[in-house]
Formats: C-alpha cells, sequence, structure tokens
C-alpha cells in the first residue's frame, strides 16, 4: 500500500486507519489459509469476498477521516467479513475442526474492529461535518507514459492496462475425502405372509442380479485431431502472453548470469545485466496483455524456483503502480521460504518506491520469516526509516532482532541507536545479534565499539563471536590493538582473522603472517600469503594451473576418465622459503608506525581503487566495502551487489568526497570523516604501547635509531581508547633480518631523516615538520596534514596547476595518494594483492564473448584459410552425434586420450577445451540439445555392448 501524492499523513487519518491495518493483516492470513480447510465450500466465493473486504480495507487507509469513503470503507468491510463468515460456518463444525474455528475468530475480530472503527469515525465526522469530501480515490492507476528504454538501470515503466488483481490459490492443498452415497431407504417390515413371500422373492432377484457379471462395454475411441493444411490463426492476446513468458523465463535465468563464476570480475556481468534489461523492456512494451501471466509463471512452477520468484519481483517492480507489488507481495505471502532468495534480490534491484511502502507494511506482520525478508529489502535499497525500526525494537525472536540490530547503523538518530545498540550487546544475545550490534556501532563511529570488541576477543564467550570482533578490529582498530589480535590469531586462526591483518596494516604482523604459510589449511595458507602482499606490496607471484570450474553431467563425473581442461592463472607466491627471503631482505625498510598497504602509507582512496578494480573477487569486494563504511564512517547507498552501472556512479560520488578530505596517510582511521581518529605516531616513536620501564620519549636529538627489542606480551597496555596515545619506538621482526645495506629514501638529502614522514616528503615539507614543537603530552602534533604543508611551501596558488622546478616534474600516475601525498611517494607497485588482468580489446563478459565467438565459427570457417590452425574449422562445425561418440571413445579408451582427440580434428587440449565449453554452453541455452546428446551416449554404449 502506498499513499498517492495528496493524500492525509497517517497521523491525520483518524482511528480508522489503526482498525484498517489489523483487519487487513487478519483477513490475508485467512485468506491464505483456505487451502488447508479439509472441508468443502465455495472456495471462489470466500476468496473473492476477502480480496473485496482487502480493498475495502485500503480505501480505509488511502483516505482521510473525513473522507466518506473512509467511513464507507470501514462498515463495507465489516459487512463483507460477516457473508465470509456465515459461508463458512456452513462449510462444517467448528468444534470437530480447529483451523476452522480460529478462522471464524479472527474474522470475527476483524469484524468487531471495523465496527468499533467505524462508530469512532461516524463521531469524528459528525462533529466536523462541514468538512466533510467525497473521498480520495486512492485506487486509481498511474497514467501512461512513453515508452524508454533502460540503459544500466532499470526505468519504471507505466502503460496503458487494467488494475492488477492478485492471484490467490485457494484449492484444497490435499484431496478432499468423497462423501459415501446415502443408504438406500429400508423397506418396511412385512405384516401379513403374502408380503412376507413377496418380500422373500424380491430379495432373491436382488441377490441374483448381485451375482450378474457387468456387461460389457466397447472402449472408446478418441477422435483424431483435424488435419489442416495451414496453421490455425490464433488471438493476438495469446501471441503477447507467449511473448511475455518468454520474457519471464529470461529474466529467471539472468539472475545467475548476472553473478560473476569464479573467472569473471563484477564488470564482466554488465552485459548480462543489459541482457535481463532488454527483457524487462520488451515485456513492459508488450503492454497489459501480458501482465496477468506473471502470477501464472510463478504458480506452475513443480518445485521451490527462486529464479521465477526474482522474474516476478523485478518484473512487476518495474511497473509503476501499488497494484503491481501489491501483487507481488500476494503471491510472495503464498511461496515456500527457499525461494526467499529470489524475492529479495528481485525487490532489491526494483525502481517501484511502492516496494518501500510494501515491505515497511509487512514489517508490521507477525510471520517472522516475512519480517525478516523486509527488513533485508529494505536494507539492500536503503531505505528502512525510523518508523519500521521503532515498530519492531520490541521483537525478541532472534532472526529480526539481528535485522534490527544491523538497520540500527543508519536509522534513528545516532544517541538513541547508539544507546539501543549497547542495551542489545549487553544483553548477552546470540553470536549472530552481538555481531551485528557490534558491526553498527562501529559504523556509527561509536567510541565504545573498539572497547566491546576488545572484550569480546580478550574474554571469548565462544570463538565465532571472537573471530567477528577481531575482524572488526582489524578493520577499524587501532595499532595497539596488534598484540590482541595476534593472541587471538595464534589461539585460533582462520582465513578471514588472516585476510583482516593484512587490512589492518602493521609492518609487526609479518612474523606471525609468515608462520601460518606452514599451517596445514590451504586456505589458511592463501589468506596468509594474501595478508603479506596486501601489507608490503612485493609482488611475488606464479602462474599456476587450475581445473576450469565446469559442471560435469552424472555420467561424466561417474566416469572419473575424462581430462578436466586447465586455465592458467597467476597468484601470489605462498611459498614460506621465498616470502622469508624477500621479508629478511626488505623488512627494515617497512616502517611500523604507520599502516600500510602494499608497502605505503594508507589511504582510505586505496579502498576505493579496490572497489574499482576488474581484479578484485566479490567477497573481497564486500570486505573492502565494509572497511571503507568503518574507515570514513560514510553512510553510502554503495552495493557490491547492486547494477554495475549504479556501482560506478556510487564509486565516483566516494572518490569525489574522499578526494576532497584531508586525511593524514598512514593513519590508522576509525569514522575519519565523523569523529577525530588516531594520527600517525610522532617521530620515533612506534604506536604499539611501551613495555615496564621503557621511556616513551623519543631518542635524544629527535634521530630515529633501530627499533629496541619487542616487549613482552605480558606488558601493561596504555588506554585503550586514548586519541594521542603516547607509544614506544616500533619493536623489531621475530625473525633476523638481512645483512644487505637499507634502500635510501627517496628524498633531496645527505643525511638520515630525523622523522618517518621524512622518507615520503619532499625537503620542505620535512623541515616544516620537524619545526613543529611537542605539545605537553610529547606527542608531536601537525598543525596541516603533511601534504598541505607541502603545498604551503611550493606556494602553488592554484591547486590544479603543475609548478615547473629546474628538473621535469615526473608525470602524474593514476594512484590515489596523488591526493594525498608528493610525487616523491608514488608507489610504482599496485595496491592490490590481486593483479588485473591483461586489457581486453572490448568490455564484457567472458562468456558472452567466447559464446558468441564459438557461435560464429561456423558462419566464418570460409575466412579461416590456411592461416588458422588445421583444427579450427573442424572443431567448430562438430555435430552433438560426433560430440557423443568423441565422450563415449575417451570414457572407453582414456590412454589413447590423444589419438582419439586427433581424429577429430582436436590436436591439442586447447582444441578440446574449445569444444568442450562450446557444447556446455550450448546445452545450458537449450536443455533439449543436453537431452539429444545424452540419448545418444546411451545409444552408442548399448550399440557397442551388443557387438
Amino acid at each position: 500500500m502506498t499513499i498517492p501524492q495528496g493524500a492525509p499523513s497517517l497521523d491525520e487519518q483518524g482511528p480508522g486507519r489503526r482498525a484498517a491495518l489489523s483487519a487487513r493483516n487478519a483477513v490475508e492470513d485467512v485468506l491464505l489459509s483456505l487451502k488447508a480447510l479439509p472441508v468443502a465450500f465455495d472456495r471462489e466465493q470466500a476468496r473473492d469476498r476477502l480480496l473485496r473486504a482487502i480493498q475495502c480495507a485500503y480505501a480505509v487507509m488511502d483516505s482521510s477521516v473525513i473522507a466518506a469513503a473512509h467511513l464507507d470503507g470501514l462498515t463495507e468491510g465489516a459487512s463483507i467479513l460477516a457473508e465470509t463468515s456465515s459461508l463458512l460456518e456452513r462449510a462444517g463444525d467448528r468444534s470437530t475442526l480447529k483451523l476452522l474455528g480460529d478462522l471464524l475468530d479472527r474474522l470475527a475480530a476483524a469484524r468487531a474492529s471495523l465496527l468499533a472503527a467505524a462508530d469512532e469515525v461516524s463521531q469524528i465526522q459528525l462533529a466536523r461535518r462541514t468538512e466533510l469530501v467525497g473521498g480520495f480515490a486512492g485506487a486509481e492507476l498511474p497514467p501512461p507514459r512513453p515508452f524508454r528504454a533502460s540503459r544500466g538501470e532499470p526505468e519504471l515503466h507505466s502503460f496503458l492496462r487494467r488494475p492488477l488483481l492478485p492471484d490467490v490459490i485457494v484449492e484444497a492443498a490435499e484431496p478432499l475425502p468423497e462423501k459415501p452415497a446415502p443408504a438406500p431407504p429400508a423397506p418396511p417390515p412385512p405384516k401379513t405372509i403374502e408380503e412376507l413371500r413377496a418380500f422373500g422373492k424380491g430379495a432373491g432377484a436382488a441377490g441374483a442380479k448381485l451375482l450378474e457379471e457387468p456387461p460389457k462395454t466397447a472402449p472408446i475411441e478418441e477422435a483424431p485431431e483435424p488435419v489442416f493444411a495451414y496453421q490455425p490463426a490464433i488471438e493476438e492476446v495469446e501471441v503477447l502472453r507467449r511473448i511475455g513468458r518468454d520474457c519471464l523465463e529470461d529474466i529467471a535465468n539472468h539472475r545467475t548470469l548476472r553473478k560473476p563464476n569464479a573467472i569473471e570480475s563484477w564488470l564482466d556481468v554488465e552485459p548480462f545485466e543489459q541482457a535481463l534489461l532488454d527483457n524487462i523492456d520488451a515485456f513492459a512494451a508488450v503492454g497489459g496483455a501480458a501482465l496477468p501471466t506473471v502470477s501464472l509463471f510463478f504458480a506452475e512452477a513443480k518445485s521451490a524456483d527462486p529464479e521465477r520468484a526474482f522474474a516476478v519481483a523485478l518484473t512487476l517492480g518495474c511497473v509503476e503502480g501499488s497494484d503491481t507489488v501489491g501483487a507481488a507481495v500476494m503471491t510472495l505471502k503464498q511461496s515456500d521460504p527457499e525461494t526467499f532468495p529470489g524475492w529479495i534480490e528481485g525487490f532489491a534491484l526494483a525502481p517501484s518506491p511502492s516496494v518501500d511502502a510494501a515491505m515497511a507494511d509487512l514489517c508490521t506482520g507477525s510471520r517472522e520469516d516475512l519480517v525478516g525478508l523486509a527488513l533485508d529489502v529494505l536494507h539492500e535499497r536503503d531505505a528502512t526509516t525510523d518508523e519500521v525500526v521503532l515498530g519492531l525494537l520490541d521483537r525478541d525472536e532472534p532472526s529480526i532482532r539481528r535485522r534490527v540490530a544491523r538497520a540500527l547503523a543508519t536509522a534513528l538518530p545516532r544517541g538513541e541507536a547508539v544507546a539501543e545498540l549497547e542495551m542489545i550487546c549487553a544483553g548477552a544475545p546470540s553470536d549472530g545479534v552481538f555481531l551485528e550490534a557490534l558491526e553498527a556501532l562501529f559504523r556509527r563511529s561509536h567510541e565504545g565499539a573498539q572497547r566491546l570488541a576488545r572484550e569480546a576477543v580478550s574474554t571469548p564467550t565462544s570463538r565465532a563471536r571472537a573471530e567477528g570482533a577481531s575482524f572488526l578490529l582489524c578493520l577499524a582498530g587501532r595499532a595497539a590493538d596488534l598484540d590482541l589480535l595476534l593472541t587471538e590469531l595464534n589461539r585460533a586462526p582462520s582465513p578471514r582473522l588472516l585476510r583482516g591483518l593484512g587490512r589492518f596494516g602493521h609492518a609487526g604482523s609479518l612474523g606471525s603472517l609468515l608462520t601460518h604459510l606452514h599451517h596445514s589449511d590451504p586456505e589458511i595458507v592463501a589468506a596468509a600469503a594474501e595478508a603479506l602482499e596486501r601489507i608490503t606490496g612485493a609482488g611475488l607471484r606464479e602462474t599456476v594451473e587450475e581445473p576450469w570450474p565446469i559442471d560435469l553431467p552424472p555420467e561424466a563425473e561417474d566416469a572419473g576418465a575424462i581430462p578436466i581442461p586447465k586455465r592458467k592463472v597467476e597468484k601470489v607466491i605462498m611459498t614460506p622459503e621465498a616470502w622469508e627471503a624477500w621479508v629478511n631482505q626488505r623488512s627494515r625498510d617497512l616502517r611500523e608506525d604507520i599502516k600500510l598497504r602494499a608497502g605505503v602509507p594508507f589511504s582510505p582512496l586505496h579502498i576505493v581503487d579496490e572497489l574499482e578494480s576488474r581484479a578484485t573477487p566479490p567477497d573481497r569486494r564486500a570486505e573492502a566495502a565494509l572497511e571503507l563504511a568503518l574507515v570514513t564512517g560514510i553512510v553510502s547507498p554503495f552495493s557490491p551487489s547492486d547494477w554495475v552501472a549504479r556501482q560506478r556512479r556510487h564509486l565516483a560520488a566516494l572518490r569525489a568526497e574522499l578526494t576532497s578530505e584531508r586525511l593524514s596517510p598512514g593513519a590508522w582511521l576509525f569514522g575519519a570523516l565523523t569523529r577525530a581518529s588516531e594520527r600517525p605516531a610522532a617521530p620515533g616513536q612506534s604506536s604499539r604501547p611501551p613495555a615496564r620501564g621503557q621511556s616513551s620519549r623519543p631518542p635524544a636529538g629527535g634521530q630515529s635509531s633501530h627499533p629496541p627489542a619487542k616487549p613482552q606480551s605480558g606488558a601493561p597496555a596504555g588506554p585503550a581508547l586514548a586519541p594521542n596515545p603516547v607509544i614506544p619506538a616500533a619493536p623489531p621482526l621475530p625473525f633476523q633480518p638481512s645483512a644487505e645495506p637499507r634502500i635510501q629514501p627517496r628524498i633531496q638529502s645527505g643525511v638520515e631523516p630525523a622523522s618517518p614522514w621524512a622518507s615520503a616528503l619532499p625537503p620542505e615539507a620535512v623541515a616544516a615538520i620537524e619545526s613543529v614543537p611537542e605539545s605537553a603530552s610529547g606527542v608531536t602534533t601537525l598543525p596541516l596534514p603533511p601534504i598541505e604543508q607541502a603545498r604551503a611551501a611550493a606556494r602553488d596558488p592554484l591547486p590544479f596547476k603543475t609548478p615547473t622546478p629546474p628538473p621535469p616534474a615526473p608525470e602524474r600516475p593514476a594512484d590515489p595518494l596523488a591526493t594525498t601525498l608528493p610525487p616523491e611517494t608514488w608507489p610504482s607497485r599496485s595496491v592490490l594483492p590481486f593483479k588485473d588482468p591483461a586489457p581486453k580489446p572490448a568490455a564484457g563478459a567472458r562468456r558472452l564473448d567466447q559464446t558468441r565467438k564459438f557461435d560464429e565459427l561456423q558462419k566464418q570457417s570460409h575466412e579461416i584459410g590456411a592461416s588458422a590452425p588445421p583444427h579450427a574449422s573442424q572443431a567448430a562445425s562438430l555435430t552433438v552425434e560426433q560430440y557423443a561418440e568423441l565422450f563415449v571413445d575417451l570414457e572407453s579408451d582414456p590412454a589413447r586420450a590423444a589419438e582419439i582427440r586427433a581424429r577429430y580434428g582436436l590436436s591439442d587440449d586447447v582444441a578440446w577445451t574449445i569444444v568442450h565449453r562450446t557444447f556446455q554452453e550450448r546445452f545450458d541455452r537449450d536443455p533439449s540439445l543436453e537431452r539429444k546428446w545424452k540419448a545418444h551416449i546411451t545409444s552408442i554404449r548399448s550399440a557397442r555392448a551388443r557387438s
């Protein structure tokens, strides 16, 4: 239900709206429970009456208390409920059927609520009789608009159509027992001897008749179908409905295609998204003729099908009007919970504003699964309102409680939300609820969030809670949390925590990461190597062969003799010896007083780079989006599962916002744009807490010295939430570094820099920083960020003007640090642990490009000529029968695989890979072709077995 423009606010609608809302929820529950009644009654009549009662409830909610339609909707709805109750009472005995009694009680309560509200509304209208109006036509359809094609994002279509009524299934879920035939009337008892003789004679005839065999009837022959010399014409509306149904099937199939697989990036799915949008536009172009088929398309599924649910939610969400979304919600209420993921994705991507109102309305219901689904949709759409959250604060179901805690990251004023989240954390909830509330506190940039996370890690109540809190500390903790995180890593290592340490960016964690390269779990080893690459940017990579992620048919999986094609990929080296050699040689160049990302001072723009990169896997993009939200405090609608075009727009806005901010590079940030964050450590100091008896002052003369010994794990830590902790010099790594000389800092000076910023700044900025006095606490304070100090020293009046020094200035690379650091510190290596693939001639999904190329091989065979490999044209022209024979030959004699492939023109593994993937993709597009292929395989096996 949506309140159209011009309708009164909910507070001005009087007591009728509350009664209408509760009555509508009760009527919907009764309507959806009719199919469970094991009695015979006129189900269509009951369904139509209940749907009419729902329309009356909407008329009340969409009109003002002084409108005539407001009172009429209450009274008419009560009358309809009375008629429906009478119809159900005749269906059976409520004392023997518990469900029937419950439904009648709910209808009676709803009718009483409507009548009581009608009395109150009548008194209000009597007192305000001079203000009465005719009513508000809330059921009017939106006017048609010219068609607009979707480009990157779906358009909201409005065309000429009739109101869409929901399709509700009321047939009995189980076959009803047949009523026994009525017993024949008993004959009167004989009173005379003649009557007795006649009764005996009739009984004997009846018995003889029962013993007779029934006459045999000839089978009824069905009339043959008429043979026409031409195809009979069909109505135009049937053609339009067939076209609409084909569009719905394609929309359902594209739910999976728009998700990147193991060999695709988030940018590669953009062509599939455009194909999905083209099908939605084609459905809208068909018009209102195909609109009623949407619910039927979902109902005809023989089992739970999330793809069909996705198609229904997205298609109806692209048609303007509250009736279309209402029909989708009614279909949702009748669906199996296994289809809920498809409903969530479809509603989240739909452009209709009626989806937000429908989901908020769904949150007022009693079904826990539907309330959770509505909250998930509102979260994905970034549309959770304060009213929705306030209405659910008293719900104690764990699934709803967890989602409410997640919603408090953006809903309600900050003070109220933080108070509620702290109460949730203190109430000893389940691990899921606690971690959602803790993450929401981090998103709110609450100062106590880090303290709660440290307590959850230091005194864990469960492993899941400790791991989740440790990961949040890795993303938005302080440098002093390193010892706590390493302790948790040694106690319970996990791939997620290792990846979190890579984002934590502390050089003091390199020793523990090297240790976990020797772990027996390959996932932990891969996560440790990824973390090392993320911190150091060493560029240690190797090319390995991996099998293609191909879904083979059951016959091929059982055979076990078919070689799976492999592909070459470049990954981070996971060999411990290679990493230990690199760290021993280069570890002294990595400072422990700043947060590192690929060996350079960390900047939030590095995260934007990772989100924009083609090489970032989908799960790492989700982690990067969370890290960006925590370190900056920015509330952005960006979502890694959104439309690609919308992601591009949101990332551009994030980059522009971060570029305009003044953030110190290398700082451990936490809500940097909403609260004061921790700055990098002062010159000569580490961000680790001092060991017992160790001075926190820098060495005399301000010169940086070699780091002292690492403090013991039992040393007391400084204050947990101190904004500028006083910390000692950086400790060394737990292994012996190489004796080779250190790489000199890239500055125009012949002396060792006195500040850790000296290796990243020009001499003018170094001199300006060194001249700043120390505060009373012993921490050097900077009046300007380093890049601002460098700009002031350069005296460049325009930020976009490039100065002309005597030597030619280096060309500005496309790196995010160009906005926060001078040119001397621009990194020469990527800040991502994943390597960007080679540039392609055209953007698009590899699946789509490869399929298009393979489909055109047959047409282009005459152009291949002598320049093409000998197997190219023959491989492209293989039929399904030949592919089946090739499959059986390889299955029967795998030792001669090379010779068998050569007979079919496939001289190497590349040709076999092309043929195999071509047919698999053809099977995905045409299941009948796959059935034909399997039939040929069975026929060939049988023939060879007989011979």
